[in-house]
């Protein structure tokens, strides 16, 4: 497979991920930060266990 590059400036990147949705801001941050994403799978992993487990608090009962 042919490989194709860009020389990108690092102002040019800043200006391109200003103007990408909140969602899409989100998901680049968890593609570039991998630590992150595995973090936040394990903390919802064991949110769920803990919500089937009984665990979990209703959101009426936070406010």
């Amino acid at each position: 497979m042919p490989r194709i590059t860009l020389d990108l400036s690092f102002e040019k990147i800043v200006e391109t991920v200003k103007s990408l949705s909140e969602e899409e801001k989100e998901r680049l941050f968890f593609a570039v930060n991998e630590d992150y994403a595995k973090a936040l799978g394990k903390m919802k992993d064991e949110a769920w266990k803990e919500h089937q487990a009984g665990q979990s608090i209703p959101l009426e009962d936070l406010k």
